[in-house]
């Protein structure tokens, strides 16, 4: 009986530098109906649990920049980014904890998806004196394509977070006075090249996952 499968939910996230815009392709459906760009995050869709062929095409284009087999269980949830650069870009499937955060608290995890980049550390520290002043380091020593677990973090109005490259106490990319709720649940994410200088530089963005 379909109607009692419980499906598993996938989040699609464009993390490939100077890529264009892409399609999603789910067991040959294209999931995107609007345009799938760099940095683009299109939101959890419902896909039956199993096993699910994943594959990337340049938009509206039929041949596959990479395909990938994915078991997805039911009532999980999944965030698939599309990594690497041209000519070969990769899917990076990751599971998504989206239990509700503590009494009062938000959680909020990092992820090292920038292409042929050293390992990382995130810093966090906040400038609302009702909040936790200390700075922490919330990730150390993240490689390409690792993920740290959500944690705990006390909502405020005022989070900075800043990139530096592991051995380092250079701050190589910020992302500042973000507002963090109570309940909600984020990715922060180390986007793009250290060699560019355009859209594609070297940068910190923030995915709300719930």
């Amino acid at each position: 009986d379909s109607s009692s499968t419980t499906v598993a939910g996938i989040g699609f996230v464009h993390a490939s530098p100077g890529t264009g815009a892409l399609d999603f392709i789910v067991d040959n459906q294209k999931v995107n109906a609007k345009d799938f760009t760099y940095t683009n995050d299109l939101g959890y869709f419902g896909a039956y649990p199993g096993t699910r062929l994943f594959g990337v095409v340049k938009k509206d284009s039929t041949r596959y920049l990479t395909t990938q087999n994915v078991t997805l269980r039911s009532g999980l949830f999944y965030s698939a980014f599309v990594i690497d650069v041209l000519p070969a870009p990769k899917i990076l499937l990751v599971e998504d904890d989206l239990k509700a955060p503590e009494t009062d608290k938000a959680k909020v995890r990092f992820i090292n998806l920038s292409p042929g980049s050293t390992p990382f550390d995130l810093e966090v520290s906040n400038t609302d004196p009702a909040a936790l002043t200390a700075s922490y380091l919330l990730a150390t020593n993240k490689a390409f394509k690792e993920v740290i677990p959500f944690a705990s973090i006390n909502p405020s109005i005022s989070y900075n977070f800043s990139l530096k490259e592991t051995g380092s106490t250079a701050t190589i990319a910020t992302l500042s006075n973000v507002k963090i709720e109570k309940g909600k649940i984020y990715t922060i994410w180390a986007k793009g090249l250290k060699s560019a200088t355009d859209s594609t530089k070297l940068s910190l963005g923030i995915i709300t996952n719930k």
